[in-house]
């Protein structure tokens, strides 16, 4: 009986084939569709259901964000992700020792898996493995999407491919927000299908970057989207520098480095840095004061970059603990590390102004700074508008970033785009927009600066 399904399942891939081209055509782009975006037929976003309770649809299930690109599975977290394709689901493995041969997919048993769970080897799946609620022709144009797969991947190395790199699992709480909403990317108004990312997950600096390496060599045409870069951003610029590969809406607390080929970056801490000692010298601060901290690299390298800033624009810098070099000279003091009311001189609360970047501040201070409850005058500098205009609420940071993103997959759809014909600005909100490739001092135009 088996042998009759695989040869009334190799007949009817033979028909589609050779009777009717655009038959098959129209069944593998549904299936990639289903496969890559979750998007089943006439459009609708796919259902499913994962741990027997938790309801999900369309790119959160995807097929392709825990079996690849290429449907050859990997490490997924604590879950061993199996070789999906065609050839491996329908091949006839030997007898083991123990037990019987592995008993190779059919269309119905592999109906019967994708909707239920249930194996050919009448087992359950991890409860992890989403339980799809799939119609008899879209199991097919699955089923025909994952026969061809090797084929389409060898001919269409040209294909544009938008790979994402975010840490594993569990790694970084930030992180984990960030995938689950690029992952469930609302729909577009007018009904346009949001282009899939391929989501490179990794363990550290040095095995994303090997993660991305092998990636980029089997094809070059593609982009990055969203890597999560706090605390690396040097280092991945560095390894991407000969690659040609544009990084786009990097996640990243710096500016983009020299020769970096970042597109859409949000102002970094230079920026930040730059746009408060402008705006404290517009209000007759002449004077600049620095707390930085000793053992923190960052802090000690802002700290450097921060003195550069305050000498090219006329500002004295003095030391930390000092008194005014002019006493009719008003004092502004920068922040770059933890900011902390206690450690300022109640003397000086009429007289100096507090310089911090939102990074470097408590948000319950910021609120504090918001509502005019706060002692010190104190200007906080933020990489885009932290409040929403419509309601007045507070934005998080990794929201903004996923909402960037998402109307950046909103615009490239299924197109194999040029990153060279992207547009100029991306904006997603009224008040929120990113240049496509900014200068440092678009960058800093960009500042917030919450008084």
């Amino acid at each position: 009986m088996l042998q009759v399904h695989n040869v009334f399942l190799l007949l009817s891939f033979y028909l589609i084939s050779h009777i009717n081209p655009a038959l098959a055509t129209d069944a593998i782009d549904l299936g990639r569709s289903i496969y890559e975006k979750g998007i089943g037929r006439d459009g609708r976003e796919i259902n499913a259901m994962i741990h027997g309770r938790i309801s999900l649809k369309g790119a959160a299930i995807a097929c392709i964000s825990c079996h690849g690109m290429d449907a050859r599975g990997g490490g997924e977290a604590f879950v061993q992700v199996p070789d999906i394709r065609w050839s491996n689901l329908s091949k006839l493995y030997p007898a083991r020792r123990i037990g019987a041969a592995k008993a190779p997919y059919d269309q119905s048993s592999f109906s019967t898996v994708v909707r239920t769970g249930i194996t050919t080897a009448d087992r359950k799946l991890d409860p992890v493995m989403p339980r799809f609620d799939l119609a008899d022709d879209e199991i097919n144009s699955l089923i025909a999407y994952l026969s061809s797969i090797d084929q389409l991947k060898s001919s269409d190395q040209t294909q544009f491919v938008i790979l994402g790199l975010l840490p594993k699992s569990g790694q970084n709480a930030l992180a984990d927000v960030l995938d689950s909403k690029l992952k469930n990317c609302p729909a577009t108004e007018n009904g346009s299908p949001i282009a899939a990312i391929d989501m490179l997950y990794f363990d550290t600096p040095e095995d994303a970057m090997i993660k991305l390496n092998k990636r980029l060599s089997e094809n070059t045409n593609t982009l990055v989207l969203v890597p999560f870069l706090p605390g690396w951003e040097h280092q991945y610029a560095k390894a991407m520098r000969y690659n040609n590969i544009s990084t786009v809406l990097p996640f990243s607390v710096l500016n983009p480095p020299d020769e970096s080929n970042w597109i859409f970056p949000f102002p970094g801490l230079e920026s930040q840095i730059l746009t408060l000692l402008k705006s404290a010298k517009a209000e007759g601060y002449m004077q600049l004061r620095i707390y930085s901290e000793p053992e923190n690299l960052l802090s000690l390298k802002l700290s450097t970059v921060a003195i550069e800033m305050a000498i090219e624009h006329g500002m004295l810098v003095i030391a930390d603990k000092s008194e005014k070099k002019h006493k009719q000279a008003k004092i502004a003091t920068l922040w770059l590390k933890q900011f902390n009311s206690n450690q300022i001189n109640q003397n000086s609360l009429g007289d100096e102004l507090m310089l911090v970047p939102a990074i470097f501040i408590n948000p319950n201070q910021v609120i504090d700074n918001s509502q005019g409850n706060s002692l010190q005058k104190k200007y906080i500098a933020y990489p885009y508008h932290p409040k929403a205009t419509e309601n007045g609420l507070w934005r998080a940071p990794v929201d903004v970033w996923a909402d960037a993103a998402c109307k950046f997959l909103s615009l490239v759809g299924e197109k194999s785009i040029n990153p060279s014909k992207l547009p100029e600005i991306l904006q997603w909100e009224e008040d929120l927009f990113l240049y496509h490739r900014p200068s440092f001092d678009l960058l800093s135009n960009q500042v917030f600066i919450d008084k």
